[in-house]
C-alpha cells in the first residue's frame, strides 16, 4: 500500500518555487495583456498578483511531499519529481546548514544516502569528510531535531520517520552528519569508530541472533576464553547476531590475528568470523523490514 505524506514547507522550499512562479506571471501577465490590449492597473493588476499568490500556494499544498510504496519513496519538490528504489538506499543522514535569515539557527534536512556514496563504516572521520559524503536526495527541511514538539513539522517528521522505518530504515541520531545505516545498531557504529579511533584491533564473530542453548556455552565461555587467552581486552561487543573481541597494546596485530585462526577452527561451519569491530555486512533484500542492527 502506498502512503503519502505532504509536507510543511520552510522558506528555503518556497524558495525554490519562485522560479516557477516567475514564469507562471510572465504567462499570465502576457495573456491579460494580449487579451485586454492594455496593462492591468489598479484591480486587475491585484487579481494577476493574487492568481499568482494562489499558484505559489497550490504548489505549496499539492507538490511538496513523499510517496512511500513496497518498491520505494518517490520526492516530489517544486519543480522537479525523482523515484529512487529502496535497493539504492544505504541509509540516512541529518545535514545542517545556515538558513540564510539573519538572528536564526541553522535549518536541518533529512538526507537519503544512497549506495556506493555511504561513509565506510566503524571508521573516524572528520566532519569536513562527512559533509563531503552527506549528498543523497533531500526527504524533508526542518527547523530543529527534537521529536517531541507539537508544531506541524515535528507530527510530518514523525510521519515520515515512522514510514522509513516500517521499509528497514531506522532515523539517524539527532545530530548532523551522523550516518545511519540498517545493518547495524547505533551503539555498535559507536562502539567501532571508538575503536578506531584508539587503534584497537577486533575481531567479529558472527553467530545470528538465535543461538541454540547447546552452543551458547561456545559464545558465553569459550570464546571469551580464547580471546583472554591471546590477550583480549576484558570488555566485548555483545550485540544480537554476533559478538565484537578487542585487542590493544604491544603486538594486538599478531594476537588478534591468532585469536582470528582460533576463534575459526572453534565455531561451526554456519558462523562467520571477520577482522573488525563489525562483521561482514551480508546483503540486505530491498525494502527488508528492520534487523537486528535496527535498533539504537
Amino acid at each position: 500500500m502506498a502512503t503519502t505524506v505532504r509536507l510543511s514547507p520552510l522558506i528555503e522550499e518556497h524558495s525554490r518555487a519562485l522560479g516557477v512562479d516567475l514564469a507562471f506571471f510572465v504567462v499570465l501577465y502576457g495573456a491579460v495583456v494580449f487579451g485586454i490590449r492594455a496593462q492591468p492597473r489598479g484591480l486587475g493588476a491585484f487579481g494577476v498578483i493574487a492568481v499568482v499568490v494562489v499558484f505559489h500556494w497550490l504548489q505549496m499544498r499539492f507538490l511538496v511531499r513523499l510517496r512511500f510504496d513496497g518498491e520505494g519513496i518517490t520526492v516530489l519538490r517544486v519543480p522537479w519529481r525523482r523515484r529512487v528504489a529502496w535497493s539504492q538506499v544505504a541509509g540516512l543522514v541529518y545535514t545542517e546548514r545556515g538558513s540564510g535569515m539573519p538572528n536564526s539557527g541553522p535549518v536541518y534536512q533529512l538526507r537519503l544516502v544512497l549506495r556506493g556514496q555511504e561513509p565506510p563504516l566503524g571508521r573516524f572521520l572528520t566532519k569536513v569528510q562527512r559533509q563531503d559524503l552527506a549528498r543523497g536526495p533531500l526527504l524533508m527541511a526542518l527547523p530543529s531535531l527534537g521529536d517531541d514538539g507539537g508544531r506541524r513539522s515535528d507530527h510530518r517528521r514523525r510521519q515520515v520517520l515512522q514510514e522509513l522505518a516500517a521499509h528497514g530504515f531506522p532515523a539517524p541520531e539527532p545530530r548532523p552528519w551522523e550516518f545511519r545505516t540498517p545493518l547495524f545498531s547505533a551503539r555498535a557504529l559507536t562502539a567501532a569508530v571508538a575503536m578506531d579511533v584508539r587503534g584497537a584491533r577486533a575481531v567479529a564473530v558472527r553467530h545470528g541472533a538465535d543461538v541454540p542453548a547447546e552452543q551458547r556455552p561456545l559464545l558465553d565461555r569459550t570464546l571469551p576464553e580464547l580471546a583472554a587467552a591471546h590477550g583480549g581486552a576484558d570488555t566485548a561487543l555483545r550485540e544480537p547476531d554476533f559478538t565484537s573481541f578487542f585487542f590493544e597494546g604491544a603486538g594486538k596485530a599478531e594476537r588478534a590475528a591468532a585469536f582470528l585462526d582460533a576463534a575459526r577452527a572453534a565455531v561451526p561451519a554456519g558462523w562467520q568470523v571477520s577482522e573488525g569491530t563489525l562483521p561482514a555486512a551480508r546483503e540486505r533484500p530491498a525494502g527488508a523490514g528492520a534487523g537486528p542492527g535496527s535498533g539504537r
